[in-house]
């Protein structure tokens, strides 16, 4: 088994700085030359977003820049690093926007994915575009959670900032205009905004127009072998270990996840279940029309990460101990049993969608829905008929990741929930009909970043493969029962 935390001694160069900006804090580790983590150096910095009733979620951007200092302080310490740090790879939560004037100060604090005041704003743009046509065009649905909405409800509700805004920048663009002097947009992070084309990298015109946003104001996206030198700028002159290194134009969380995990080539689809959930895979192949439940973000000139999520994942469990108060614990040997046993056509039929429905219909007023439920339901039927249900979502995401790449060699699994109960996976792995690979890899997202800075610093070097905590196969007779049962989801779904 790899080991993901090794002593000095082991660590094979060159080095790579890995941040992470996530919803709950800013880390940084360092790793060697297989992607692994060396030594103790690794830091995180909490914070947490401000939120309000009418849709706000907002973090101060330079708080950020001075979290991203005191992790550096820390993982760099005195200069006792075993080798020499080559790179920087950088992920922020995706989905981010900071209004930021002539003098290169933030107007705003950043607006996170999770801000939805600019709900309003997508049913205007959605009766002024084409919405399957952009979809096709930018891989992403009109959504609160992307950039167009935002700028457009930034001129109606903020027009003194509107107006005193020289450039409207991602977070991971406005650090490093602050720590380096240059903002650096990743592809990556730029197609999150929802504005580019997938094909070229180009700024949608029309979309543009529709916001009244000039694209001298908009960064240019920047491909991951485009990386910034560190030295000579600011940030060199502060940490000096980081002179001969480049700084990686800023990823998203999510192409982060998928390669902290192992899901690196184009024939590995990489699952996340954590609140919410997802599957993603890298293709390196034009997908010449995308399916309508998916996204599909451009990462440079070959590559593109194709997937789409659910709301609601770990979510489901958490609602089920707490407001129907199943009497079960985390992690026993009951809901294995429970999880790995035969279905049954008795068992519920869930549709879990409390927080609405992301992928694949993107309906956000959708609700859950409990059917076949009787007298003789008991809590165990009702937790395994909703785990089904998580299932299922997974299922129909899978569908049609299969029409844009294909049927994968592999599955590679993480996440907190199944952490606490790994025995879900029999479900998940009978509803795919494939066998998934459970893997541990402590902060993966980090890691992840740590992996695309690789690709720089150490081209040759193969990372480290993530270890497999449990192999889990299907029982492919039980492969009927879900599709019927998809089948139902679907017509109740189309009701919630």
């Amino acid at each position: 088994m790899a080991r993901f935390n090794i002593p000095d001694e082991d660590a094979q160069g060159p080095l790579v700085v890995g941040i992470d900006i996530g919803s709950g804090g800013t880390r940084a580790a360092v790793y060697d030359a297989t992607a692994r983590e060396v030594g103790k150096r690794q830091h995180k910095e909490t914070h947490s977003f401000t939120v309000d009733d009418d849709g706000t979620s907002t973090i101060d951007a330079d708080q950020i820049v001075e979290e991203i200092r005191a992790c550096l302080a820390v993982v760099l310490g005195d200069g006792d690093l075993p080798g020499q740090v080559r790179a920087i790879g950088f992920d922020t939560f995706a989905s981010s926007l900071v209004a930021v004037d002539r003098s290169g100060n933030a107007l705003t604090p950043c607006i996170t994915y999770a801000d939805t005041r600019c709900h309003a704003q997508v049913s205007e743009l959605a009766s002024r575009v084409d919405v399957d046509d952009l979809h096709e065009r930018t891989g992403a649905r009109l959504h609160s959670s992307y950039t167009a909405p935002r700028l457009l409800w930034l001129r109606k509700e903020e027009p003194e900032i509107f107006a005193r805004t020289a450039r409207f920048m991602a977070l991971g663009e406005y650090v490093a205009f602050k720590l380096l002097g240059t903002p650096a947009l990743g592809t990556a992070s730029a197609a999150w905004s929802g504005m580019i084309d997938r094909r070229t990298g180009q700024y949608i015109p029309e979309l543009l127009e529709a916001v009244g946003v000039d694209e001298s104001m908009m960064g240019p996206a920047i491909d991951p072998d485009d990386a910034l030198p560190v030295g000579g700028t600011p940030l060199a002159a502060e940490f000096p270990q980081l002179s001969d290194a480049v700084w990686l134009p800023v990823i998203g969380d999510g192409l982060a996840a998928n390669l902290g995990i192992g899901a690196l080539g184009t024939g590995t689809w990489g699952i996340s279940t954590a609140t919410s959930g997802a599957i993603r895979q890298l293709l390196d192949t034009e997908i010449p029309t995308l399916p309508t439940g998916l996204w599909a973000y451009r990462v440079d000139q070959r590559r593109t990460l194709v997937g789409s999520a659910m709301s609601d994942c770990g979510r489901v469990l958490d609602w089920c101990r707490n407001e129907l108060a199943m009497p079960f614990d985390i992690g026993d040997t009951d809901t294995e049993t429970l999880f790995s046993g035969p279905p049954s056509p008795g068992t519920p039929l869930v549709i879990p969608f409390f927080s609405g429905e992301r992928g694949t219909k993107w309906r956000g007023s959708s609700r859950a829905v409990f059917a076949n439920v009787g007298a003789s339901t008991t809590w165990k039927d009702m937790l395994r008929g909703a785990m089904e249900g998580v299932a299922l979502s997974f299922l129909r995401i899978a569908e049609q990741m299969k029409e844009a790449g294909g049927e994968p060699e592999r599955i590679v699994l993480s996440g907190g929930m199944t952490g606490a109960i790994p025995g879900w996976l029999h479900l998940l792995s009978d509803a795919l009909a494939m066998p998934i690979d459970h893997v541990a890899v402590s902060r993966s997202t980090m890691r992840g970043a740590a992996v695309m800075a690789l690709e720089q610093a150490a081209p040759g070097v193969a990372v480290a493969e993530a270890p497999v905590l449990t192999r889990v196969e299907p029982v492919l007779e039980n492969q009927d029962y879900y599709r019927e049962r998809l089948a139902r989801f679907e017509a109740l779904a189309d009701l919630a």
